[in-house]
This record gives structure tokens, sequence and C-alpha cells, in this order.
């Protein structure tokens, strides 16, 4: 990615946060789709809120790329779902198995249009990564947007 995409994608989050949705999605002409990385094994309603509230603010989408290893019914997932329908967000799941950041690096390759990746923290990219898989420190600097890592602290207030 270039540095000058970078630091658009950044200013945009920021203006986003701030309230100036209009500056955000001027800065983002052409973007439009947030990725919200999650798994079976850890599910944080926060990241969730914060994809949802962010993706409303700049007009974009949610894709969902859902790490599992069973096509089991997730709750949170399905409430997330029902959420982001009345939202009027457009939304789509995607199901996936093995290496969280693999998935991340493969899924970003395929669809430029991805604004940014949102995780709900930094061990949840190691999920169900083998040893040599943990870095994938050369890859990882391949990754095509910005990441997020949400916290509860770094909450966007309602929109």
């Amino acid at each position: 990615m270039k540095k000058n995409s970078f630091e658009e994608l950044m200013s945009a989050i920021t203006f986003a946060e701030a309230g100036e949705h209009d500056k955000a999605r001027e800065i983002l002409k052409g973007r439009n789709t947030v990725l919200l990385a999650v798994s079976d094994f850890v599910f944080d309603r926060n990241v969730f809120t914060y994809a949802l509230s962010l993706s409303k603010r700049i007009e974009a989408n949610i894709d969902v790329l859902y790490l599992t290893r069973a096509n089991a019914h997730n709750a949170v997932l399905q409430d997330f779902l029902s959420s982001v329908k009345k939202e009027g967000v457009g939304c789509s799941v995607v199901r996936t198995d093995g290496c969280m950041k693999k998935a991340i690096l493969d899924y970003t390759e395929k669809k430029r249009e991805i604004l940014f990746v949102v995780v709900g923290s930094t061990p949840e990219l190691d999920i169900e990564c083998k040893a040599g898989e943990r870095s994938l420190s050369e890859a990882w600097k391949r990754l095509k947007c910005p990441l997020v890592v949400v916290s509860k602290q770094n909450m966007p207030s309602p929109a």
C-alpha cells in the first residue's frame, strides 16, 4: 500500500470518529467495505459495535470474515447481523477456517475495496495459526489496508 493511501485511510477513520462523516466519505471515495474478522473462539460485542458504528458513519458495507471449525449457530453473530440489517448497512458473511492472519491476507488480496480490517485483539490474529504461520511477517507487510484493533476504551460514541 502506498504511504499516501494509508495516511488517507487513517485520516478518514479519525474524521469519522470525530463526527465529520462527509469529510471521511470524501477521503474514502471508491472504497466501500470494512472487513470484520471474528472467530468462534472470541466474540467481543465491542468489536461488532465498533465495526457497525464506523460503517454507518462512512457509509461502508461490512464483510464478516468468520473463522469457524463448525457450521454452528452463533447467537452473538446472529444478533449482529440483525442489527446490521436494521441499520440498512450491506453485509455478507464469509466462513473460513485455518489461520486468521492468512485468511485476512487472502481475503484482502482478492477484494481491493476493503478500507480496513477490524479485529478485537492482537491475540485473535494468531487463532488457529501454526508456529510457522504466527509471524507471517513478510506476508503481513503486504496487507493492503490498515488493521484496526478495537478495545472497549476506543469505542466511538453511538451515531
